[in-house]
């Protein structure tokens, strides 16, 4: 199967325009599909850098010239995008859609972190409450979050979290999501059942595999590790998020709540119950409480010396630093009890492969506040205080994407976005990705943008930090909202002002239904929204 000019697919007369009676041609569309068919008919090596803006039409430009391709030559798509509503649209319109359209059966997902998925083993441990252990029935709501999450666990064929209705920062549905850092691996006893480990294979039978950026360099980046899997044909909607996702991923943070909950872990008492003897008995969990006061004292120490809740630092504070070394000479101390464990030849015990993952955890959290508290990376790597947390990430990941994108090797890849070449000029994007691509296209927009929209920014004279900052904001917000009858999507910037501005929506009643995020599962919002 040859990929036919895409004039036969979008044109006035095309496939397209037979299948939706609502279909309006635009020629930017089968510009931009054009352009994609020849990058993928030119070979391998072939890199397309596209810009086109909201309205041409992009994903099924995108789309339909590379499933042809994918059909003809038993290849698979990875299709990359930053934000989850797009992906759940392609899994739930446009790949439906664009299989009956072309004729073609190609089977196809969405392959989310391991964090979207319920892990059996936590939600064993922490569901029995009969005993009285603390589980994520005692979160004082008289057990609902139990008992959905208990049917759900009962009849879900995927694990997906985003299948409870319940909201995605609900205490019940964080207990049990799926963690690297916690996975027991080959030691687990639902190993068998494991949630992420089906979602792996199945992706191995998708044609079409659709993830978010986050994911991807989860892997290449964070972890070191392939993508599970590997794609000839390499996708990249929303490309001018690139650099910002990679950062997230190279990103290390550590905190005084996350010393604390290592050093209250059940493991450290079962690993005492191993290495203690009656001359030994307490030592364990006597030093794990010096390495918790010790972190703590850090802690304080950086409220003292950086009141500021937000601050960035360029150099070490000598008295930080001195703090730190006691809390990692502690941590060392502690982890020394529990060498054993390297020398054990019993990898599938789950007891010893808890320990060994909370060894391993504590560790690398102690690793992390020694390197956020020397910034020796600077400048190269930003470092700051955030509440109670230090984190660092990489200025520019350049060097780090142009491997990763090399180390993943398609044999074709796309990158398009609305934004990215601002003036005509690529060099501030492909600086930022080290993408060298071998093709350039730039869209017009189909629509008389200056016509159809208006442009109104509002000075309030006021700095984010004042106090009257989030009352004013949201006078104008509501102003607005009454003046259009509702219909209207606000974007803000903190959660702080999301809360707010629901509140002062809310407090009288409306002609319209006002949603807020993090109040439903992503996917309920999304559908009361469009309903």
């Amino acid at each position: 199967m040859q990929i036919p000019p895409m004039e036969e697919i979008f044109g006035p007369s095309g496939k397209l325009a037979e299948y939706f009676p609502t279909f309006e041609y635009r020629k930017q569309q089968v510009d931009l599909a054009e352009e994609v068919r020849c990058t993928l008919l030119n070979g391998e090596g072939e890199i397309l850098a596209a810009e086109a803006p909201p309205g041409v039409g992009k994903t099924f430009a995108l789309l339909v010239p590379a499933m042809i391709s994918a059909a003809a030559g038993g290849k698979k798509i990875l299709f990359l995008t930053a934000g989850i509503p797009l992906q759940e649209q392609l899994i739930e319109k446009d790949l439906p859609a664009l299989n009956r359209l072309l004729g073609l059966s190609l089977p196809f997902g969405l392959l989310k972190g391991k964090g979207n998925y319920a892990c059996l083993l936590k939600a064993g441990e922490s569901g029995e409450t009969a005993d009285g252990r603390e589980g994520y029935l005692s979160f004082g709501d008289g057990g609902a979050a139990s008992r959905k999450i208990a049917e759900w666990l009962s009849s879900t064929k995927t694990g997906d979290l985003s299948e409870v209705s319940l909201p995605p920062d609900s205490p019940a549905v964080l207990r049990i999501a799926a963690s690297s850092r916690a996975c027991l691996g080959a030691a687990c006893p639902f190993r068998d059942r494991c949630f992420v480990r089906k979602s792996l294979r199945d992706a191995q039978e998708w044609s079409v595999i659709v993830a978010n950026y986050h994911l991807f360099f989860s892997y290449l980046l964070g972890a070191g590790k392939p993508f599970p899997v590997q794609a000839e044909i390499l996708i990249c909607d929303e490309a001018h998020r690139i650099p910002e996702a990679a950062r997230s991923s190279m990103a290390q943070s550590v905190s005084a709540d996350e010393f604390a909950r290592l050093l209250r872990s059940r493991a450290v008492q079962d690993g005492a119950a191993l290495i203690e003897t009656g001359a030994t008995a307490g030592k364990t969990s006597a030093l794990a409480g010096e390495v918790r006061l010790e972190a703590a004292r850090f802690f304080e120490l950086l409220e003292i010396k950086c009141p500021a809740n937000k601050a960035s630092f360029t150099s070490r504070n000598e008295e930080l630093w001195h703090q730190q070394a006691v809390v990692r000479e502690k941590t060392d101390e502690l982890l020394r009890l529990f060498s054993f464990l390297e020398d054990s030849q019993d990898e599938l015990d789950p007891e010893h492969s808890r320990i060994s993952v909370w060894m391993d955890e504590l560790k690398r959290t102690a690793d992390v506040l020694t390197w956020c508290t020397e910034t020796s990376g600077y400048p190269s790597w930003a470092y700051w205080k955030e509440g109670r947390s230090l984190s660092s990430a990489p200025a520019s990941p350049l060097e780090e994407l142009s491997e990763c994108f090399r180390s993943f090797s398609p044999e074709t890849a796309v990158f398009v976005s609305a934004t990215l070449a601002p003036g005509g000029k690529w060099g501030y994007w492909t600086g930022e990705t080290g993408v060298a691509p071998t093709r350039f296209f730039i869209s017009d927009s189909p629509f008389s943008l200056d016509e159809q929209m208006e442009i109104v920014v509002v000075d309030t004279g006021l700095e984010v930090m004042d106090p009257c900052y989030d009352r004013t904001v949201c006078a104008v917000m509501e102003k607005l909202v009454e003046a259009n009858g509702g219909s209207t999507l606000l974007l803000v910037s903190s959660l702080r002002l999301l809360r707010k501005t629901a509140e002062i929506l809310r407090n009288r009643k409306r002609a319209y239904t006002i949603l807020v995020q993090g109040e439903l599962p992503r996917t309920e919002l999304l559908r009361a929204f469009r309903e």
